[in-house]
Order: structure tokens, then sequence, then C-alpha cells
């Protein structure tokens, strides 16, 4: 009697390890596109783009490439190739599914995006999803509150989905 419940327990762990984006099979290939920034606050219309954000959402982005290739398991696929067709596209957190297409083009199992939404000078919000680039199915969705616009905060913010969300599974 206590056999069927324990199998059942064992596939359905199989089953969450495999939609888990921090374990992957040996080689998979991973596209993580270049976070984008949502402006919500306003400054950006008032003030113009701002040269320092346009800056950490690159650090952001290599800290959480980086983590991926530390971690091991993933072979980062180049997605500088796509930077031109990108600036003409809508951006990827509104574009219904154009990141799943354009990683499958890169020859990605999975792929990363991101975006920063600004909401104030003081209070911004991070997040990042991966999605399965052969279904477009959202596999994992993180989020962190950051506590002002400066390079140590935005750090901070993606150190923790790091730390404390993305990887958690296997500490």
């Amino acid at each position: 009697m206590t056999s069927i419940p324990v199998c059942f327990m064992l596939v359905w762990l199989l089953l969450l390890g495999s939609i888990n984006p921090g374990l992957a099979a040996e080689g998979e290939k991973l596209a993580i596109f270049t976070f984008e920034l949502y402006d919500t606050s306003l400054e950006g219309e008032v003030r113009g783009a701002d040269p320092a954000e346009a800056a950490r959402l690159e650090m952001i982005t290599d800290l959480l490439r980086d983590a991926y290739r530390d971690q091991g398991g993933y072979e980062l696929v180049d997605t500088d190739a796509m930077q031109e067709r990108l600036a003409t596209m809508p951006k990827l957190r509104t574009c219904n599914g154009c990141e799943s297409r354009l990683a499958r083009e890169l020859g990605a199992d999975r792929v990363v995006t991101g975006f920063v939404q600004k909401i104030s000078t003081l209070i911004l919000s991070l997040s990042m999803s991966v999605y399965d680039a052969e279904t477009g199915n959202l596999l994992r969705k993180y989020n962190a509150s950051i506590r002002g616009n400066t390079d140590e905060s935005w750090i901070h913010g993606v150190r923790y989905l790091i730390r404390n969300q993305l990887f958690e599974e296997q500490q």
C-alpha cells in the first residue's frame, strides 16, 4: 500500500527536477538576453534615458551569465547577433513569445529574459523568466525588490535572485 504513494512521489520529484532551470542536462544550450528597463516612474520621459541605467542592465546580465557558467551544465549561446534585430522589435517582456522563437534561431534549449521595473528613483523591481525555447512554456519566474537606483543595489538584487531563488534547489 505504501509503495504506490512512494512511487508517485518519486515520479513527482523527477518531474520537478526536469523543469528546474537550475538543474540542467549536460550541455543544455541557454540564451540569456540582456535585461530591459521598464520605466514607469516617468523619470525617463522627463530627463531622458540614463546611461548609468543602461550600463547596469548590461552589468546584471553579465552577472547572471557568469552565475550560469559557474553553476555548470549549460552552454551559453551568443545573443549578440540578435541585438540589431531586437532594437526594431517590441520589448521581450511584451512580445508574446518572440523570445522563444529567437532562442530557437540561436539553437538554444532554454531562454532567459529579464527586466528592471523602475517604479521610482528609490523603488525598483527585478524580474526574470526562464522559458522552454521549443514550446515557449514559462518554466520559472523570479522576482526581487531593489531599494535605490545604484550599481550596488542592482548587483545586490541580481545576486539575491541567483543565491536565494535561481539555484536554491541545489544548495
